[in-house]
């Protein structure tokens, strides 16, 4: 075992970072691989738009290789085919990022081709005409993916009336009226070097990788300077302050639909939090996850899915943790019943939560600290969930934490420690609820309030 760590800690030392004249910060993680994959993120999610620039996110991930003053889509399609590689943007509510992965001897092309398209990319009225049809498309077919919609909705109930309320997509009349002119002026605001973190994870050192990145987007002091004494309210037009999370439910019954669909989410700890953010990620790998797909049989170690699997209690269930803008989250528990079970269910989960804040074993803490190391090493064998792991480290935790420091902080959770952070962040604390479909036998916000406290313990 010390010798697979030791070999761990040799990767991870490899990770470097500097700023460049610019502006823009540069991550490299060397090791050897036959491909590298290197993308850029810049805060300019779906929070950072303004009212009149609502749904200028979801447009530029669509349009964001499409065109530039020089190329045009064949041309840069071309390019592409040429690198042999694929390049991706995505947008979401806090967060920017296009990447791509190619083989590690045309690392500089594919930088070029980055380069290329943030300072010469243009958006013309027939591109953006012809991707709202795409994406009307898109928003009709997610209304078959009740996940999907559910996670979306999650924070959107959770953090109503704030920035990180907003959507990644916006209602389809929104987008129908979408003019040009304001994707122009949300990419003239956010896309500058001084704004963007680029992450790199392949073999190329970090000396390397400032040369191709000077050479392509041509370093000037006098715009490293401007970017200072900008504040990032002045930068993004919103303050901190309006992440504040609600307590409330949302329900959208549909009886055609024999299934009902939902998820009760508390408001976790920050990024920051390290201690409390490590411990309920502990904490969501004991509720575990579960569906009637899943191997095991009768065998399955968390106690949710061992009653599911014996009395038909759900088709699935998912427990998640998700984090948004540094300083908030959602932690809690999505699932798909029968009609007549979501009662059940909710009890289920209810005792599962309480268990949390009470009586957690030794052995079932030791087990999921298990298991959360075991899916933090396995990233190392993927380069690209290498990349959005590095992504989250640095944009949401402010700094990149090496893996092997965060087994570490895995191995320091006890028993006390879980019980200690659910009681802070689960015990009589007020959820926020999302139903769709049948959902006749799903109990009232009362009733899921009321059983998330003990009378005694």
């Amino acid at each position: 075992m010390s010798k697979a760590l030791n070999t761990h800690f040799d990767i991870e030392s490899s990770t470097e970072s500097c700023y460049l004249d610019n502006g823009m910060r540069l991550i490299c993680e060397y090791k050897k691989s036959f491909t590298t994959t290197i993308g850029c993120f810049i805060p300019a999610g779906a929070m950072y738009e303004t009212l009149e620039e609502r749904g200028s996110a979801i447009f530029l991930e669509h349009l964001f290789f499409r065109r530039t003053k020089c190329n045009n889509k064949e041309e840069i399609e071309c390019m592409i085919e040429e690198i042999g590689g694929k390049v991706t943007a995505l947008a979401m509510r806090d967060i920017f990022l296009f990447y791509g992965t190619v083989l590690s001897c045309k690392i500089d092309k594919l930088i070029q081709l980055f380069a290329n398209v943030i300072l010469n990319g243009v958006i013309c009225d027939k591109d953006v005409t012809q991707e709202k049809i795409v994406i009307l498309e898109k928003l009709s077919e997610m209304e078959s993916d009740r996940e999907k919609i559910i996670m979306d909705y999650l924070p959107t109930i959770a953090y109503q009336d704030t920035a990180l309320g907003i959507s990644v997509y916006p209602a389809t009349n929104i987008v129908r009226k979408f003019s040009s002119k304001n994707l122009i002026e949300f990419r003239n605001r956010l896309f500058q070097t001084c704004y963007m973190t680029m992450v790199c994870t392949g073999s190329i050192y970090l000396k390397e990788l400032q040369r191709i990145v000077c050479k392509h987007f041509g370093c000037n002091i006098e715009d490293y300077k401007s970017s200072f004494g900008v504040s990032n309210k002045q930068r993004f037009c919103k303050d901190p302050i309006e992440y504040r999370f609600t307590a409330a439910e949302m329900r959208l019954r549909d009886d055609d639909n024999e299934m009902g669909y939902a998820a009760i989410g508390f408001e976790g700890s920050s990024y920051r939090e390290r201690e409390d953010c490590t411990a309920l990620t502990v904490a969501k790998e004991i509720v575990g996850s579960w569906d009637k797909s899943d191997g095991g049989a009768n065998h399955n170690a968390p106690f949710i899915a061992h009653y599911a699997y014996n009395t038909d209690l759900c088709y699935m269930y998912k427990s998640f943790f998700h984090h948004w803008a540094q300083s908030t989250s959602i932690w809690g528990c999505y699932f798909v019943c029968d009609y007549s079970t979501l009662l059940y269910m909710v009890r289920a989960l209810q005792k599962e939560w309480m268990k949390l804040c009470t009586t957690i074993t030794q052995k079932e803490v030791s087990r999921a600290v298990h298991q959360c190391i075991t899916k933090d090493l396995l990233i190392l064998n993927d380069p690209l969930n290498r990349f959005f792991d590095i992504v989250e480290n640095v944009y949401r935790h402010g700094c990149y934490e090496p893996v092997e420091h965060r087994v570490v902080e895995y191995e320091k959770v006890t028993a006390d420690k879980i019980r200690e952070v659910s009681h802070k962040y689960i015990y009589d604390q007020s959820p926020v609820v999302i139903a769709l479909g049948r959902i006749e036998g799903f109990p009232d916000y009362t009733h899921v309030k009321n059983g998330l406290y003990l009378l005694r313990y």
